[in-house]
């Protein structure tokens, strides 16, 4: 029963402070600009009524992490919470939100006043460290946590928690398989470009392991400076290795300008696989498909995949003037999934809540999927290729699926995570 619940909405002021948890009939929708994102419709509270589901989202507005998060990831948790409509108990829903410039602290410091307010659960939280300063402090707290925003695996691994999940691919599973679908197909050779940042090196570091684990070989690597404009001699060393896959380790604005170079030098020529481990379908559409098609990449989720998937991207456009990326559906798919356990578990509690998380299917616009006991989201994955602008039937029609990767291919056993939570 899509929008008719209760619920409040608020925004965050000033270093992450709930403000304008304003009441208003069921009919009202107000907009809250600053915090991008339109208030759900509400009704007033009783007395007696259970305390609300609070949902924070801590996002990336401006920096490295803008493509997949920001205002329109909060779209798709607004979107998501309209969806759920009236919890079975009358429970009211708000979001709260607030951005950050990827440091640990201040992100600790944003959920620690949320978690003080009276927020249920946080999500989004791009970055490693700051990933996983948070969840740490969701699982002491008793909060739980989505993570849609970081790819760093040691949050389902070492650093996992009981309370918190992680519904983005992280690094390792994506390298591992993009590395062993080109494996399956012949291409064992590769040449990895990575930017000089612990995201670009962590990345390419995960990247040799995968490489390395179906039998391949590292020809050669380059690191660059981040922001770097001239690639001439990475063309010229790609060339020179004789690899047959180039692995992309680089994000946003930075990889949108490594490919109309490397197409002009001819890194996508001679049957050479170009491809990138962790791309946002704004990145490709920046670039333009004069210089990325051809390139390879890999997501549990493409607007145009289904009928379910249609309607959610149509939806989401008109609100963010962008189609959804994977971050976004993921967002979706996680905040829904959490308010089935709300509902299921008729309450609050976090660990009543995650267990039943763990417990039940996971809904994945048509895709089947599951939470891992250690939080981490277990999908197969499209193997996708961006066409050519000849073959585009849409200003979006990036890409065309030539292949599946099953969820059995990618992700590490529980008991090799370094996960405590695995039996």
């Amino acid at each position: 029963m899509p929008g008719a619940g209760s619920a409040e909405h608020g925004e965050a002021g000033p270093g992450g402070e709930l403000t304008g948890m304003g009441r208003a009939a069921l009919t009202r929708r107000l907009l809250v600009a600053s915090a991008g994102v339109a208030a759900l419709p509400v009704v007033g509270r009783t007395q007696d009524a259970p305390p609300p589901v609070v949902i924070g989202v801590l996002t990336d507005r401006t920096g490295i992490g803008e493509a997949v998060s920001g205002p329109p990831l909060v779209e798709a948790v607004r979107m998501a919470v309209q969806d759920t409509g009236a919890l079975p108990d009358g429970r009211p829903m708000s979001i709260v939100t607030a951005s950050y410039r990827l440091k640990p602290d201040d992100a600790v410091a944003i959920a620690g006043r949320w978690f003080d307010q009276g927020v249920s659960v946080v999500v989004d939280v791009p970055g490693s460290a700051a990933a996983v300063a948070v969840q740490a402090l969701a699982r002491a707290r008793g909060r739980s946590m989505l993570v849609t925003g970081s790819v760093n695996p040691a949050l389902t691994g070492r650093d996992c928690s009981p309370f918190g999940s992680s519904w983005g691919i992280d690094s390792a599973s994506m390298t591992t398989a993009l590395a062993g679908a080109l494996a399956r197909l012949g291409t064992k050779t590769w040449f990895l470009v990575a930017p000089d940042t612990v995201l670009g090196q962590a990345v390419q570091s995960d990247a040799v392991w995968a490489i390395e684990a179906v039998g391949g070989r590292v020809a050669g690597r380059s690191r660059h400076p981040p922001e770097a404009t001239d690639f001439a001699s990475i063309v010229t060393q790609v060339k020179d290795s004789g690899a047959r896959a180039v692995g992309l380790c680089d994000i946003a604005g930075d990889l949108t300008g490594q490919l109309a170079e490397f197409q002009a030098g001819g890194l996508f020529d001679d049957g050479r696989a170009v491809v990138a481990f962790l791309p946002a379908i704004t990145n490709i559409h920046a670039a333009g498909a004069k210089a990325a098609h051809g390139l390879i990449l890999a997501s549990p989720f493409y607007w145009n995949q289904n009928d379910q998937a249609i309607s959610f991207a149509n939806r989401f456009i008109a609100g963010t003037g962008q189609m959804p990326d994977a971050a976004h559906a993921a967002a979706y798919v996680a905040v829904r999934h959490y308010l089935r356990a709300v509902a299921a578990t008729d309450g609050l509690d976090a660990a009543l809540i995650n267990q039943e998380m763990r417990r039940a299917p996971v809904y994945f616009f048509g895709r089947s999927a599951l939470l891992r006991l250690d939080g981490r989201l277990a999908i197969d994955l499209s193997l996708l290729r961006v066409k050519p602008a000849a073959a585009m039937r849409g200003e979006w029609d990036h890409y065309e699926q030539i292949g599946v990767i099953r969820a059995a291919d990618i992700y590490q056993p529980l008991n090799q995570t370094g996960c405590t939570l695995a039996p």
